[in-house]
């Protein structure tokens, strides 16, 4: 999802209106469940999907046509997959889908709702959208819901069950969907295979932090995919006041050996799921005898991956990435 609201955004920053369609309800054996989303452009390209075959040919359709009726126009579609339509289409299902189309232009309230949805994915705090519908034509509200904020029940039951809370009535409908950002990773140090690291986890939907005490080296220009690059004074201490929780990775890439214990010393002090460090096994072993005599135990240590990545032969600092690409898919599998 992370990737689809900086598209949507993309839309939004280049002046586009296009057609947000969001499957809100689903039954049976449907291609996609709800929260589903795809955007429809003018031109009737499409980015996101709702499950291919005959729904999202509609939805495509429908949404091309609306795109002129202006912004916060919306029609609720209700696609019935049964074995029949199946049939004649290439999807093999028998349930029904339930689309929300509405056509968001740049400067209005939906897309300003989702380039602050995209704020708040890019600092790692979760958020509902909640959407309200007068009749089956018109938006009438966008609002933003954060996790420290009371709303309504709808709202609410769509944090607990990280998913989309739909209601329609005769007169109106109300969709609450959370947006929840996926897990983090920090890596330590900002040179050349940090550059191609940060490239391989934003691509496999991970929120990256890229941290530094360089600040030639730390900054978006150098690594624009990612979702925030920090400058520190010092690698000691720079895992103080970080939110790594059980669900966050670590990577350790500095331009040193003792920058790169210092940084595993104070890793090893938070509850990080994934701790990785770069060097050769006699580069790590120095370390982790340094370490064991300043009182961290050998469960500690066995924490750590290192030499960090896969083994599968890597030794360009493109390879290496993806070798640790690779190692944190596995561990995050697990």
């Amino acid at each position: 999802m992370k990737a689809f609201v900086r598209s949507v955004c993309e839309l939004i920053e280049n002046g586009e209106t296009f057609t947000l369609a969001s499957v809100v309800h689903s039954t049976g054996s449907t291609p996609r469940s709800s929260g589903a989303k795809m955007a429809v452009r003018a031109d009737g390209s499409i980015f996101g999907t709702i499950g291919g075959g005959l729904a999202e040919g509609m939805a495509c359709k429908d949404g091309k046509d609306m795109i002129a009726l202006g912004d916060g126009t919306t029609r609720f579609m209700f696609v019935d997959m049964t074995q029949e339509l199946a049939a004649n289409s290439d999807m093999i299902c028998g349930g029904g889908l339930s689309v929300l189309l509405e056509v968001v232009a740049p400067d209005g309230p939906c897309a300003q709702a989702y380039k602050s949805i995209d704020t708040l994915l890019r600092s790692g705090s979760k958020c509902v959208l909640l959407s309200t519908y007068t009749g089956e034509d018109k938006a009438s509200g966008h609002v933003i819901v954060t996790a420290d904020a009371v709303g309504p029940e709808m709202v609410m039951t769509a944090f607990k069950e990280a998913a989309p809370v739909f209601n329609k009535t005769d007169a109106a409908m109300a969709l609450a969907e959370p947006f929840i950002p996926p897990a983090s990773v920090y890596i330590y140090g900002a040179g050349h295979v940090s550059l191609f690291t940060a490239k391989v986890t934003a691509m496999i939907g991970m929120r990256t932090v890229v941290l530094d005490d360089r600040e030639e080296f730390a900054n978006t220009d150098r690594f624009p995919d990612v979702d925030e690059v920090r400058v520190i004074d010092s690698f000691d201490g720079c895992c103080n006041n970080m939110p790594i929780d059980e669900s966050s990775c670590i990577i350790i890439v500095t331009r040193g050996h003792l920058h790169d214990r210092n940084v595993l010393a104070e890793a090893l002090r938070t509850n990080a799921g994934y701790i990785g460090m770069i060097g050769s096994k006699k580069k790590r072993d120095k370390i982790y005898d340094s370490l064991l005599n300043d009182g961290f135990t050998q469960k500690d240590i066995d924490r750590c991956y290192c030499p960090i990545g896969l083994s599968i032969g890597a030794s360009t600092p493109e390879e290496i990435a993806v070798s640790i690409g690779a190692e944190l898919i596995q561990a995050r599998s697990r």
